[in-house]
């Protein structure tokens, strides 16, 4: 199965495939929030390095959120576009999932969200197990009296292939690919007076 993924939903853009059981994955440095600027020619670097073209990609895979408004936007919609132009499959991969990838136990998965806030899900006993998932203080968070594992950057592509792969596999694929928020913009809490 050929898989093209995106994680846009930080600092750091992740352009990665996995073509004919070979690997690329292609990462922003210095060009921090850029995203939408470096997508499509990260895409097509990604997939010269494999030899490949758009067409030869069975499944598409975005990371949903939570995570950067904006950048969540920027990687749903590139990946819809691709999946819809060539008729094919799109998964979602949860950024907590990701986070929580290869743990197990009762565990919490935790993005800061800035200003003492965390995008956060608990997990029972493995990353695919979800008790819940909000936005939490960090003291609310580590009352629950779990250990926590925060997000590293950036996201490790193998993994976001790996989680894709697994859900392409169940043919959990997205009818309507959607970005995941756990909480309001700073824009829409500002004029909420939040």
């Amino acid at each position: 199965m050929n898989i093209l993924a995106i994680d846009s939903t930080t600092d750091r853009l992740v352009v990665c495939a996995e073509i004919d059981g070979r690997y690329v994955e292609k990462v922003s440095g210095d060009e921090l929030k850029r995203h939408n600027a470096l997508i499509i020619a990260y895409v097509d670097e990604v997939l010269a390095m494999l030899g490949a073209k758009l067409k030869d990609i069975d499944v598409f895979a975005a990371v949903s959120g939570p995570g950067s408004f904006m950048g969540i936007r920027v990687g749903v919609s590139t990946v819809k576009a691709f999946a819809l132009a060539l008729n094919k499959p799109v998964v979602a991969v949860d950024a907590l999932s990701l986070v929580g990838y290869g743990k197990e136990g009762d565990f919490i998965a935790a993005i800061d969200a800035r200003n003492d806030n965390y995008y956060a899900a608990m997990f029972a006993g493995d990353y695919k197990n979800v008790v819940w998932e909000k936005s939490v203080t960090k003291t609310e968070m580590l009352s629950y009296n779990v250990s926590v594992t925060y997000q590293t950057l950036p996201s490790k592509g193998t993994d976001i292939i790996a989680i894709a792969k697994e859900r392409a596999e169940k043919k959990l694929f997205e009818v309507n690919l959607s970005p995941v928020y756990l909480r309001k913009s700073q824009a829409e809490r500002m004029k909420d007076g939040d």
